[in-house]
Order: C-alpha cells, then sequence, then structure tokens
C-alpha cells in the first residue's frame, strides 16, 4: 500500500507541473509574477476532476479486484484515472507549446521583414501596449513634442492594443535587436539616454 501511495503522489506531482509548466514556458514573458500565473488556472476545475476520479474510484474498488484490501484496489484505480488526467494534460499541453512555437515562428519572419523594411525606410518603430486614452489639448501637445523628438533619432511608437501575447513580445524583442545597430550608427552610442533625459525634461516643461 505504501508504494502505491507513493506513486499516487508522484502521478499528482507531475500532473500539477504539467498544469503549470506549459503555460509558463509559453506566456513567461507576460506574467509579472507567479502569483498571477497560479490564478490563471482553473483550480476549481482541476479538483473537481481529480475529486470526481477519487469518488469514481471508490465507487469501482468496491465491486471489482476482490482478492486486494480496499485500499489497495482504492489506489491501484486511482493511479489509473490520475495517470489518465494527466496524459489528457499533457497532450493538450504538447499541442498548446507546438501552435505557440508556430505563432512565434511566425511572427519572427513578419518581424525581421519589418526590420529590414524600417531600416530602408530610416524610422524604426517600437510597439507598446495599454488602452489609448483621451488627452488635453496640453497633455496632447506635450506628447506630439515627445513623438516629433523620437523621430528626430528616427524612431517612433505605435500602439497594438491590450492584446499582447508572449510570442508577439519575443518577436518584438528580435526586431529591438535587428534595428538596435542601426540606430547607433545614426544617433551614435548612448542616443537612448540622451533622448530619455530629453523626454524627461519636455514632461517637466523643460525643453
Amino acid at each position: 500500500m505504501k508504494k502505491l501511495l507513493i506513486l499516487n503522489v508522484i502521478i499528482l506531482t507531475v500532473l500539477f507541473c504539467a498544469i503549470v509548466a506549459p503555460d509558463y514556458y509559453i506566456n513567461y514573458a507576460v506574467y509579472d509574477s507567479l502569483i498571477i500565473l497560479f490564478i490563471g488556472v482553473d483550480w476549481l476545475t482541476v479538483l473537481g476532476i481529480l475529486l470526481g476520479g477519487t469518488l469514481l474510484s471508490a465507487l469501482l474498488a468496491s465491486i471489482i479486484l476482490k482478492r486486494l484490501t480496499y485500499i489497495d484496489r482504492f489506489l491501484k484505480i486511482s493511479i489509473f484515472f490520475n495517470m489518465a488526467f494527466l496524459f489528457f494534460i499533457s497532450y493538450h499541453a504538447t499541442l498548446a507549446i507546438l501552435s505557440a512555437k508556430r505563432e512565434y515562428e511566425v511572427l519572427l519572419s513578419e518581424y525581421r521583414r519589418k526590420a529590414e523594411s524600417d531600416i530602408k525606410n530610416g524610422l524604426i518603430a517600437y510597439e507598446t501596449a495599454g488602452m489609448p486614452i483621451l488627452l488635453d489639448s496640453v497633455v496632447q501637445a506635450r506628447e506630439d513634442k515627445i513623438d516629433s523628438l523620437r523621430r528626430s533619432y528616427g524612431l517612433a511608437t505605435r500602439n497594438m492594443g491590450c492584446l499582447i501575447t508572449a510570442p508577439l513580445l519575443k518577436a518584438q524583442d528580435e526586431y529591438k535587436l535587428l534595428t538596435a545597430p542601426y540606430l547607433n550608427r545614426r544617433n551614435g552610442l548612448g542616443w537612448q539616454q540622451r533622448m530619455d533625459e530629453q523626454i524627461k525634461s519636455i514632461r517637466k516643461g523643460q525643453f
């Protein structure tokens, strides 16, 4: 019985990892902390399935494998259901990972082409996330001045809205890596620090 119990604990531990790890692998770039990862899991459904498997194991243990003790029967059947749940989770996790990889490969090709095109055009576009908001005339004038400053460095920003995925963030990072040498050649080393200081001055009304 002890071995069966240990095996059940091991399977449940692997099951927990199979639920959490693939999501983290795919979306780690968009998680600020592991707490958000755990909150995003539908634990009620997971616990419901495990509880259902436990109850069904208890029921089946009372009518089959009569030559074994009830606890041994229960643990053996419980192992079967937990393994089936583990295979189910692993199958769908594998599909999700493969889908994310395909999405990233498509986005990577797109952003590589975009980097080449933007370098030729002399204007690099960094993408940002967030809900667009209406600004009053004073703030809008200040933001227009900041946009104009960025363009003098060969840089523009474009809001992508709130629907940001990990593959998209990784593709955007690759775009920045590809365009960084061009911006360094165009503006000289340390250009971003200079630009950031000028932006701070604009926001303080000193520029």
